[in-house]
């Protein structure tokens, strides 16, 4: 199955992640998902047969309008002197798009959620993101941007680690009243430069 569309799409879109995004993956109820998007089960099993088809129908769906928004740099732009201000520019976009986009906050209710036990839409999507990481991340040391006392697999992991850890904690205090959560815009690009910069030289 790929992206849902039709008339109930955003009805079953938001549905199916406010249901996941409370109940998790197994506590998750076909039938609640259904009534809240107001529409009949012929209508839904027309959409999605299964609730793993059902939820990798709404990533998918999801990673779609985002990247219909945003595509992800070359690595190879990453190059030499352009490696923090090219970082700097993605996460910039990255918050503006957040800030924009619907479709990212829904992505990021239900993304972090435990692993299903088997390959979904996630995990294609997840490795996809750490190969660029990684390769962003070689186009950085080789140029002097980054680090090169560690590997380049032990700094992407961590990278991606962090990153992931950060957005896990924007997204649980995007509704709260926590006075740090204004400092989330600014997060990543201070520690990502803190953990990846060389050393300054004696």
């Amino acid at each position: 199955m790929t992206e849902l569309t039709g008339t109930h799409r955003d009805s079953l879109i938001e549905a199916t992640v406010a249901e996941f995004a409370d109940a998790g993956y197994e506590g998750a109820s076909l039938n609640r998902i259904i009534r809240a998007a107001g529409i009949s089960k012929s209508s839904f099993y027309h959409a999605a047969g299964s609730k793993a088809e059902l939820f990798d129908a709404v990533v998918e769906t999801l990673i779609g309008d985002v990247r219909a928004r945003w595509t992800a740099p070359a690595p190879a732009s990453f190059e030499g002197d352009d490696f923090w201000p090219a970082v700097d520019r993605v996460l910039g976009e990255l918050a503006t798009l957040t800030a924009q986009n619907r479709a990212l906050g829904l992505l990021g209710r239900i993304f972090y959620l435990p692993a299903t036990g088997a390959a979904d839409a996630r995990t294609a999507l997840l490795d996809s993101v750490r190969g660029w990481v990684r390769e962003v991340l070689s186009v950085g040391a080789a140029s002097g941007a980054v680090r090169d006392d560690l590997p380049v697999d032990a700094l992407a992991a961590a990278t991606f680690g962090m990153l992931r850890g950060l957005d896990e904690w924007a997204l649980s205090t995007e509704t709260s009243e926590d006075p740090d959560a204004a400092g989330a815009a600014s997060a990543p690009g201070i520690l990502l430069r803190a953990m990846l910069q060389p050393a300054p030289h004696p």
